[in-house]
């Protein structure tokens, strides 16, 4: 078993239990859980919201049978084994404080460390900037302890699970809100080391992180009006688009990362007048003539 820390990071590896009980044979009964009358309804939550919520992002069909007090879960043993967990973890909420383990965190999970001074900034009202996240970018997420890791008096560890374009996004959209409140917390560490705060670099996949530092003209142009510039790359390049103060963060395969690139350059090229494409050569491109 392994677990160790990096700045402002959390990054686990552990071997497979078979004793897990989230991890159990679908002939050892990792079809059902039992719940109490109290977290029927937090699972449920209103309107049934949160029930589809941790279906959707598990892919696992759930379902609440109210009578019998039991929770039936439908897909493939990996999405029961993750609804499971969800579910665990949502009902924990209703209690008190949230436990993990390594088990946990190392099977689809970022952990990202928020200082105690930005906690109520990322979670908001109710919890409701963390639900908002949590819809934006199909995922779960929510503060919690880790099993094996000293609890620090300078940050809490918020947790977020589901798949990683889902959980990349999430985190960067953390990471920005925290540095509205404390500018600098996880850009001087990029400026001082070229942290990127993603343990998922992949060469098999292609998959890696790009930045850029923008001048503050060039964030609010690219930001644009409640976000919807940075929502447009980020749509039409396939790129996880972010900016954490004024450091870009593009996230994605090389492709979408070298698309994403070209089209905040065009942008800013607008403004100095007209913009001259070469479009002969490329595929994700239609040209109107008006």
């Amino acid at each position: 078993k392994q677990l160790w820390l990096k700045p402002f990071g959390l990054f686990a590896e552990m071997p497979r239990s078979n004793g897990h009980p989230d991890q159990m044979d679908d002939e050892e009964g990792n079809d059902a859980m039992q719940i109490s009358e109290e977290d029927a309804a937090f699972i449920l939550g209103k309107g049934g919201r949160t029930k589809m919520k941790l279906s959707r992002v598990s892919g696992c069909v759930i379902e609440l049978v109210e009578g019998e007090l039991r929770l039936e879960f439908q897909g493939t043993q990996q999405q029961k084994r993750h609804a499971r967990k969800f579910c665990r973890c949502v009902m924990a909420q209703r209690t008190g404080p949230v436990y993990v383990d390594a088990n946990d965190v190392a099977d689809d999970c970022t952990v990202l460390a928020v200082p105690q001074e930005a906690v109520g900034f990322v979670t908001g009202r109710g919890g409701n900037f963390l639900r908002t996240l949590e819809d934006e970018h199909n995922v779960i997420m929510f503060f919690a302890d880790i099993e094996g890791v000293p609890k620090s008096d300078d940050h809490e560890n918020l947790v977020v699970f589901g798949q990683r374009r889902g959980r990349r996004s999430a985190q960067l959209s953390a990471m920005s809100v925290v540095e509205t409140k404390l500018p600098g917390h996880y850009t001087r560490t990029w400026r001082e080391t070229g942290e990127v705060f993603d343990t998922e670099v992949d060469a098999s996949n292609d998959w890696d992180t790009f930045t850029m530092e923008l001048s503050e003209d060039e964030v609010s142009y690219a930001l644009g009006r409640r976000g919807m510039t940075r929502k447009k790359l980020a749509r039409a390049s396939g790129c996880i688009v972010q900016y954490v103060n004024r450091v870009a963060f593009l996230s994605g395969t090389s492709e979408e990362r070298t698309r994403a690139q070209e089209y905040i350059k065009w942008l800013f090229r607008q403004l100095e007048g007209p913009v001259y494409v070469d479009t002969d050569n490329r595929s994700a491109s239609t040209t109107v003539n008006v």
